[in-house]
């Protein structure tokens, strides 16, 4: 059965030129609203129970693109001030920011081990299991909080690599995570793709020369904008769309993605129909 439903003719299909999948965690793998928004947006209604969610999604822009200034680990000063700024930024006096402060550790404290599988993924990972893939995780949490989410995603323990913010000096939007996948499983940029949720896994992914996928929550919309100024090389609804899009590129000849190829926007039947792409 062809999964793309498109007709191909009766030749032999070239091998895949994509051996391994990356990984990110929050937001990929498990839900990024259920253990990371929502303290937040709980601790913001606490200390400032008017904001609007306009506010509140623009707050949580400016985290995103604070991500993706970093190449270190941040020290829990740096986050401390970030968040009295933010506060402010959202209206809160100098006292109600200074309660936001502590408001969101307290939450954050309680929801880290929170951990929700996104939709679909079980079944996708499973299947990538069974095949030929190589399976790797890199992501900016810890291992601790990997170990735990290996009990509610146990597919994660069939993976063939894990990085964790504890393996690696820097984290992501600094590509030495990925270089560092590359090398251990002896693997070229151009053989492997990568999947995140957030720009700064998009710019690593890029630095590292490996072709890039964004996927988004439909709780995180309004983020799309910012991930799509990091011109990623895909962009789907949610990962039960990866198996079709390994498939497609397997069998469709693309030389050069100058754009992103948004697949919230077209189906990957329509996109081939379109571009003329031809299947071998």
């Amino acid at each position: 059965m062809n999964p793309l439903n498109v007709d191909t003719p009766n030749t032999p299909k070239r091998t895949s030129q994509i051996k391994a999948i990356i990984f990110d965690f929050d937001g990929v793998l498990s839900s990024f609203v259920v253990r990371l928004g929502w303290p937040l947006i709980q601790s913001v209604l606490m200390v400032r129970p008017e904001i609007t969610e306009k506010q509140i999604n623009k707050a949580s822009l400016e985290v995103f693109s604070l991500l993706t200034t970093l190449d270190k680990k941040p020290k829990n000063t740096s986050l401390a001030k970030f968040s009295f700024q933010m506060g402010k930024k959202m209206g809160m006096t100098n006292f109600q920011a200074l309660k936001f402060i502590f408001t969101t550790v307290i939450m954050y404290l309680k929801s880290r081990m929170n951990i929700v599988p996104t939709i679909g993924v079980r079944k996708v990972l499973r299947e990538l299991l069974a095949q030929d893939y190589k399976v790797i995780l890199l992501t900016n949490t810890s291992r601790k909080v990997i170990k735990k989410a290996s009990e509610k995603i146990p597919e994660i323990k069939e993976f063939d690599l894990i990085l964790t913010r504890d393996d690696i000096d820097k984290i992501k939007p600094d590509a030495s995570g990925f270089l560092k996948a590359l090398e251990i499983m002896n693997l070229k940029a151009c053989e492997v793709l990568s999947i995140g949720d957030q720009a700064s896994d998009i710019i690593a992914s890029k630095r590292a020369g490996i072709k890039t996928v964004a996927v988004t929550e439909k709780e995180m919309a309004h983020s799309r904008p910012h991930l799509q100024q990091q011109n990623p090389d895909f962009f789907l609804r949610d990962m039960r769309d990866l198996p079709s899009l390994l498939v497609f590129l397997r069998d469709c000849i693309i030389e050069d993605i100058r754009t992103t190829i948004d697949l919230n926007e077209t189906t990957l039947k329509e996109y081939i129909a379109q571009n003329n792409l031809s299947s071998t």
